[in-house]
């Protein structure tokens, strides 16, 4: 993999945490001393660059794991306690907090189905696909010819003299 030029690395370090250009490739550029005409492309250019995404996600994931991780536990667990926000950003916070210690619903592998899934789990969309898939399946049953399975009379095995039921007669 190729490493970064100086230039490319300050490109990286302003994109990702400089003042007033965090996510504006044009600005990074141009703090990173490349031309002032052509910076919007050039950033086209540098983010097009497979090193230079790794570097600007090792970044990201550097500051994200830092003290803006804890910043933002600590900003979830505020919305959480706070009742005077909406229950449903309470919830959708809790969530969120237990989704990310590992607790949270769990996910259908990548290319699985609601076949998959216990019918509880689905959402409203995949409960419809249950449902159109159960009447087809009931449409394509009634097509099918009725075949009656009821054994004849003569091919039951009778029970011998010995094997009668005996009935008690009443008092």
């Amino acid at each position: 993999m190729a490493s970064l030029t100086e230039q490319q690395q300050q490109f990286v370090n302003h994109f990702t945490s400089g003042d007033d250009c965090i996510g504006n490739g044009s600005e990074a550029a141009r703090r990173a001393g490349y031309s002032d005409k052509s910076s919007r492309e050039i950033a086209r250019q540098l983010l097009d660059k497979p090193h230079v995404q790794i570097a600007v996600r090792e970044a990201n994931q550097k500051q994200i794991s830092g003290q803006l991780a804890t910043k933002a536990v600590a900003l979830l667990e505020r919305v959480i306690d706070d009742e005077s926000v909406p229950v449903k950003i309470r919830v959708d916070a809790a969530k969120t907090v237990l989704d990310r210690a590992g607790f949270g619903a769990a996910q259908t592998a990548p290319g699985a189905s609601w076949k998959d899934k216990h019918f509880t789990e689905l959402t409203h969309d995949e409960l419809q696909d249950l449902l159109r898939d159960a009447q087809a399946s009931l449409a394509r049953a009634k097509r099918l010819p009725l075949i009656d399975v009821t054994p004849e009379l003569e091919s039951l095995p009778m029970p011998s003299v010995n094997q009668a039921i005996r009935i008690p007669a009443e008092s």
